[in-house]
């Protein structure tokens, strides 16, 4: 799976588990730049979904996922994310970090 490539290698494993089973899953953004996420965070209002300040998002770290699938899958990952000691909120609910 070449998207686990921008994860921390300690992410990859539960990562790539997480997402195979999750049916219809579509992994769609994992590491990002500061430069990329400065760019989202200047798009933030046309976002349907939280946007991190630059310098605070996982993502820049290697240490987060976003993934859409069905909200009934996403609430059932997110349980099994933090059960794994992962962080999940359903207030964005296709961000999985750790």
């Amino acid at each position: 799976m070449s998207w686990t490539s921008g994860l921390h290698p300690n992410l990859r494993a539960g990562a790539i588990a997480l997402v195979r089973a999750m049916p219809g899953a579509r992994v769609t953004s994992v590491y990002r730049s500061p430069t990329a996420q400065l760019q989202l965070w200047h798009a933030r209002a046309s976002n349907p979904y939280p946007v991190a300040p630059p310098g605070s998002s996982y993502h820049e770290y290697h240490r987060a996922f976003d993934v859409v699938a069905d909200p009934r899958v996403l609430r059932w990952a997110g349980a099994v994310w933090r059960s794994w000691g992962g962080q999940w909120f359903p207030s964005d609910p296709i961000h999985f970090q750790a």
